[in-house]
């Protein structure tokens, strides 16, 4: 019988080498419109590292792409370090790269990001690093010891112990679109055959997701998917790969597909270390189940003061959900950078900013109480009048990310929200918005705010995965 795997897994790092400026207005900046936690970003990694410095019985991690802010050459430097630190206190580091640790890519010469220094009130740009150079960084973390390497896109098939193998998909692309080109996916799907074939178990670690961790993210960012992520989990699932890890969408959620022919791939999305709830997953593997659990650093140190990571990153979360708020009210240059860190285009700000300014006023200023009676709903609203519309708001959106929803469908909340959006649906129809009409239409909107409030089939934080 086989040892089961143990290993941990993060992603979405995000290192911003301190060097490079973390005082003054231009960082300020930088560091204000979302809630990635830019200056604090060496300092999480290291509690999470010491976080799993502490098992002994768990000798693997995982890291699943974008480990720098933007590719910075420095930061690059400083991430490499860190791993190799990693590795002489006796962890083996298997790592991927993705689109945030490099700013150009000899095969898409028009792909060119520039990196910037924070200098007082200016960003001044600073050395960058080519895609070609990312292996004198990382290619001791895993790709060194591979059974086999697909060159041109950088991933390879490792065996992490007896019976146990894993895909390391860089998805890439083609410097537009993210996955896997027909070579690589004959590549890909010879790795699986030749596993299975040879008894052992395979799953997959790739950076963007494979199934949507909501059903609205296709819609709002269908690129921030892998593309062709419907036929390529058909394909994966029917090739006998039940299992990959993904990041890139800072969501925790583990969603799955069942191709036609009935198989099942599960998709483990991982929030990001850099923001709130800075998860790190430890998981057992089996090959008959995948048992997963969420664990969170407790405190970090920066600049010679402890924090506790939850409370300063769920309030730099919460900073995100307000200050989007007051940016729909006065400033649309913030609100499109905070939106733009959760996947949504610039053109949705700009081509709706009146109704951004209401929606802004509205959800500043409103109470429960207040919105039912402005909206004329009929809901059990006792115990929350006095709540916040933007507190419920930043409860909601916060619960999505970290996989913690709290709102069931026995809870006044819920009951609120679902007759609110009854009403408005109603009064969008009568003002003869034509996507708001009809009852098909109706309960697919109603389907996508549920899977945004209500909690999914799985749990993304502790659950064991039946893989066969």
């Amino acid at each position: 019988m086989k040892k089961p795997l143990k290993f941990f897994l993060i992603t979405d790092t995000h290192v911003y080498a301190r060097s490079l400026g973390t005082d003054g207005e231009a960082f300020e900046k930088k560091d204000a419109y979302g809630s990635t936690c830019y200056k604090a970003s060496e300092s999480l990694f290291d509690a999470a590292a010491d976080l799993m410095l502490k098992s002994d019985d768990i000798n693997i991690v995982l890291i699943a792409g974008d480990l720098t802010s933007n590719g910075e050459y420095e930061s690059n430097i400083n991430m490499s370090k860190k791993l190799q630190e990693l590795n002489k206190k006796g962890k083996q580091v298997i790592v991927i790269t993705a689109t945030h640790d490099y700013t150009s890519d000899a095969r898409f010469p028009n792909r060119v990001i520039k990196s910037y220094k924070c200098q007082g009130g200016r960003e001044v740009e600073t050395p960058g690093t080519e895609r070609r150079e990312l292996d004198s960084f990382y290619g001791e973390f895993g790709r060194a010891q591979a059974m086999s390497v697909h060159e041109n896109s950088g991933s390879y098939c490792i065996k992490l112990q007896e019976g146990f193998r894993l895909l390391c998909l860089n998805d890439d692309g083609n410097g537009v679109n993210c996955g896997y080109d027909e070579e690589c996916m004959s590549w890909i799907l010879n790795c699986i055959k030749e596993s299975r074939d040879a008894g052992d178990f395979i799953f997959a670690m790739t950076h963007h997701p494979l199934v949507p961790p909501m059903k609205v993210y296709p819609m709002i960012s269908r690129r921030d998917m892998l593309v062709d992520f419907e036929k390529t989990a058909e394909i994966f699932a029917d090739a006998g790969l039940s299992l990959i890890f993904t990041g890139h969408s800072h969501i925790q959620s583990i969603r799955s597909h069942t191709s036609k022919k009935g198989n099942t791939i599960y998709d483990v999305g991982t929030a990001a270390l850099v923001s709130y709830p800075v998860p790190v997953r430890q998981v057992t593997v089996t090959g008959e189940t995948a048992e997963i659990k969420t664990l969170r650093p407790k405190s970090f140190v920066m600049d010679g003061q402890e924090y506790s990571v939850t409370g300063y990153t769920k309030t730099r979360f919460d900073s995100t959900i307000y200050g989007a708020i007051e940016g729909a009210k006065n400033d649309y240059e913030r609100l499109a950078a905070i939106l733009g860190g959760i996947s949504i285009k610039r053109e949705v700000v700009d081509n709706h900013k009146i109704l951004m300014r209401t929606l802004g006023n509205i959800a500043d200023r409103l109470t429960v109480k207040g919105a039912a009676k402005l909206l004329m709903v009929k809901a059990d609203i006792r115990g929350i009048e006095k709540v916040k519309i933007k507190d419920l708001f930043a409860g909601i959106f916060r619960g999505l990310y970290a996989g913690e929803k709290v709102i069931d469908k026995n809870s006044r909340e819920y009951g609120f929200i679902r007759a609110v959006m009854e009403r408005i649906l109603i009064i969008g129809a009568k003002a003869g918005v034509k996507s708001l009409d009809g009852k098909e239409n109706r309960e697919k909107i109603f389907e996508i705010a549920d899977d945004i409030i209500l909690p999914g089939k799985y749990d993304p934080n502790n659950i064991t995965i039946p893989l066969k």
